[in-house]
């Protein structure tokens, strides 16, 4: 989940306006047993005031959209706060609170304020906040009254009606792998600048549909989203509309704000318009299906060309708040005495002993040691090599520009390939990650990528073929294998029966469906709302 906070600040003479930037980002699973704390915020990104701009400037990064946005507007971007950390468990109820705390005193020491920008994931889940998204824009908004409010939205959220009623629009992602994130952060600063200079606000409405979706099934370039996306665009293009969203959702979260959203904001017919996509995305359920295949069986087919083959990690999906310690695909590898593979696994116990102990060669189990059902560990053995810390800065799609710290990293060159051990948890969300290390994935035969589907913008472009393969982790293909202890009560969840074949778990016939008007008045529409069977 992300979250970032941009004000808008009047200057004595002219248009210009000064941009202050703050927030708090991270995205939780709450099926993933480690906390998410303070410390985990510091060790991926936590900038103050200056630093915040210089770091953050010229990245395909949220803020570093809405700071170039700034700039073009007449916009001075200063920098407050921005905290991040990678996917993981629930976030602490402390780290949450004394970030907000640093957000509200931080925008009450400021002076006269013209507008705010946030760019908020919408999946955090905080220990003792079932909302948080929704409490820092109220929090905010006690402090800084009827300011106009716009937020970016990550394609995972899972959107509230307290946080769509709250603030006066959203912008969410349109595209998975997330190579808009810049755009989007652009954009929802651009809408900030229009209704300070013009003091209106769109109507809102926001249809929440009872359907859960995994998110390999939820690729921006492929049925069903492609053409959902494509309706979204065609209806954003339409001249009185501010602001369309079809947001997929986060499924690995317990909490009562799951569900595919649709959200529309415009100066009229923001209800006609929104039902009218959820009408889509409601016919189009069924085509979340994306069957997978076993380790075995997927391995196997990594041993034949063409080359390289991406195994597809699934439920080990890090980026989802697995851990990226699962070693099913390791050890089918070697099952299948496949060779010239390349694997990443988190392991800081195995990178303490490889620097333990000295020599060219080394033996040690790796992996499978954050729970059982990710193990059991592999014997990795053969030559070492090590790299000592290791940073370096994503050159992709992917928050082009960022610095990402792996900490120590020991490669061992086993049978079945490069083993990339790290201290620190990496997303495959880039090859730099492999390519800093002395590693080529371009000429590996296998490519073992802990994610869902946004390893692509890592490795998309020269892939040769692609395997989706169902491991356990904490990311599963079906959802029905989550024990829930809470969700919505209304909730249709799509799964996959081992034979691949089609299952519905029927739960309720009726999205949730509100219309939201300015001035934060809340409006219920028909229970039935439009997208019903």
């Amino acid at each position: 989940m992300s979250g970032s906070v941009h004000d808008l600040e009047p200057e004595e003479i002219g248009d210009d306006h000064e941009n202050r930037a703050r927030g708090i980002w991270q995205e939780t699973n709450t099926f993933a047993p480690r906390p998410t704390t303070l410390d985990d915020f510091r060790r991926y990104q936590l900038f103050e005031g200056p630093e915040l701009v210089a770091a953050l400037a010229g990245t395909g990064t949220e803020l570093g959209g809405a700071i170039a946005a700034a700039r073009e507007h007449r916009v001075e971007p200063v920098g407050l706060l921005f905290g991040a950390a990678l996917p993981a468990g629930t976030v602490d109820r402390d780290a949450f609170e004394r970030m907000l705390r640093g957000l509200v005193e931080r925008a009450r020491a400021a002076s006269t304020l013209d507008g705010l920008v946030l760019s908020l994931h919408g999946a955090m889940v905080v220990d003792g906040h079932p909302d948080p998204e929704a409490e820092i824009v109220a929090a905010l908004r006690a402090v800084l009254g009827d300011l106009p409010i716009g937020v970016a939205l990550d394609y995972h959220a899972n959107v509230s009606l307290d946080l769509a009623r709250s603030a006066d629009v959203l912008c969410g992602y349109r595209s998975y792998p997330h190579v808009d994130m810049a755009e989007r952060g652009a954009e929802a600063l651009e809408l900030v600048v229009r209704m300070a200079r013009s003091d209106t606000r769109p109507d809102r409405h926001l249809v929440k549909l009872p359907l859960l979706t995994v998110p390999h099934a939820q690729e921006d370039a492929v049925a069903p989203m492609r053409q959902l996306l494509a309706a979204a665009d065609a209806l954003r293009a339409e001249p009185d509309v501010w602001a369309a969203s079809a947001l997929p959702g986060f499924a690995y979260a317990e909490t009562d704000r799951l569900g595919f959203a649709v959200y529309l904001a415009a100066r009229s017919r923001a209800a006609d318009r929104a039902r009218e996509l959820a009408s889509l995305v409601w016919a189009r359920r069924e085509d979340f299906a994306a069957p997978l295949v076993g380790p075995d069986q997927a391995a196997a087919a990594a041993t034949m060309a063409p080359y390289p083959v991406v195994l597809v990690d699934v439920a080990d999906n890090v980026g989802g708040g697995s851990p990226g310690d699962g070693t099913a695909l390791l050890h089918a590898l070697a099952r299948a005495r496949a060779t010239g593979s390349v694997a990443v696994i988190w392991d800081p116990a195995a990178v303490e002993r490889a620097y333990d102990v000295d020599g060219a060669r080394l033996a040690v189990p790796v992996g499978g040691h954050s729970d059982p059902r990710m193990g059991p560990p592999y014997p990795a053995a053969g030559p070492v090599r090590r790299y000592g810390a290791v940073s370096y800065l994503r050159g992709g799609t992917y928050m082009r520009g960022q610095r990402v710290d792996m900490g120590r990293v020991v490669v061992v060159e086993d049978p079945i390939g490069e083993l990339v051990l790290t201290e620190r948890r990496v997303v495959p969300f880039d090859d730099d990650h492999l390519t800093a290390v002395d590693v080529h994935p371009r000429s590996a035969r296998a490519i073992v990528a802990k994610g869902a589907i946004a390893w692509k913008a890592a490795f998309g472009g020269y892939a040769a073929r692609a395997i989706y393969t169902r491991t356990p982790g904490y990311c599963p293909a079906a959802v029905d294998q989550l024990d829930y202890r809470s969700r919505p009560a209304p909730c249709t969840r799509w799964s996959a029966t081992p034979t691949g074949r089609r299952r519905w778990a029927r739960r309720s016939r009726c999205p949730h469906d509100r219309l939201i008007r300015p001035g934060h008045s809340l409006i219920s529409v028909d229970d039935q709302g439009a997208a019903t069977d």
